[in-house]
């Protein structure tokens, strides 16, 4: 047996066999997309894209980068997401910097964000002043100034280390210049963060429930930041603050609100909403028919 091992660790991988090899494990541990990981982590250890690592199937791993690659193979068999690992992925086409300090951008919220830019018809000018709250990586206020290049964004979050990993992310994204980024509580008195009146606010604020948090896969329970997941409550906590700050007749006074919503709760959210006289609303849904944003114009 212990020649076996010996042998194992002595075998001259090629890129091909490593590929396929590390799929299985990761088939064995019901990592989805074992192959895509697989392709992904190797890829990131030689520096190569996907599609170089079949032009180059033969190419042995020298014994440093097979030392490197098992070590990322090792965290995501424990679950560690793999934009954690590799420190990035993609979001509305653009490239983003991930950490564990703000949650990884989804393809779901790609949705508010076409939402949100649907609406440049509607202003008499292009030049918005919009506010994301609870920016978290800043996918959606780098994205709109990304795409929207007249508009003008205030992003606040909670948490410091959030607004840095944005703030990076507007830079590499050379929006920097077109966002301001407040570190803010909005369970705290308003003060100052929104002028007394903007075009478009837009959240994707933590919806899941306590209950819900504690069913989730590992790698989001585990390893992303509870506090941008869930309110530890029922789930509403937020979109009852949002409504209740903005459905005031004093300030900040706001044209449109658009907030990514729980897929659980969406009745509820639209009820809250209601209640706070906010009536002008609509519902966007998602691919697959889940109540996915909620659009209100103030009347």
């Amino acid at each position: 047996m212990d020649a076996e091992k010996t042998s194992i660790r002595r075998k001259r991988w090629k890129i091909l066999d490593l590929i396929r090899t590390t799929a299985d494990y990761f088939g064995e541990k019901k990592i989805e997309n074992p192959r895509l990981n697989a392709e992904q982590l190797l890829g990131y250890v030689l520096g190569l894209r996907r599609v170089d690592l079949y032009v180059a199937f033969d190419r042995p791993i020298s014994a440093e980068e097979l030392t490197v690659f098992r070590q990322l193979v090792k965290r995501r068999a424990a679950g560690e997401p793999l934009q954690y690992i590799l420190g990035h992925t993609e979001f509305m086409g653009l490239p983003f910097k991930t950490h564990p300090a703000a949650l990884i951008p989804r393809p779901e919220t790609e949705i508010l964000v076409e939402e949100v830019l649907k609406l440049k018809e509607h202003f008499s000018s292009p030049r918005v002043l919009m506010a994301d709250i609870g920016t978290g990586s800043g996918c959606i206020a780098v994205s709109l100034a990304h795409y929207w290049t007249e508009a003008r964004l205030i992003a606040t979050d909670i948490s410091s280390r959030a607004l840095d990993l944005a703030k990076e992310n507007a830079v590499q994204n050379k929006v920097e210049d077109r966002i301001s980024f407040i570190e803010h509580d909005i369970f705290q008195e308003w003060q100052a963060p929104l002028p007394p009146e903007i075009d478009v606010l837009i959240s994707n604020p933590p919806y899941i429930s306590a209950a819900e948090f504690e069913e989730l896969p590992q790698e989001i329970h585990d390893f992303e930041p509870r506090i941008a997941l869930t309110d530890m409550g029922n789930g509403l906590r937020f979109y009852r603050r949002i409504f209740e700050l903005f459905s005031r007749s004093g300030k900040p006074r706001v044209q449109y609100i658009l907030l990514e919503m729980s897929g659980s709760q969406p009745q509820e959210i639209q009820q809250l909403a209601t209640r706070m006289d906010l009536n002008s609303l609509s519902i966007i849904r998602d691919l697959n028919g889940i109540e996915r944003v909620l659009k209100i114009k103030s009347n």
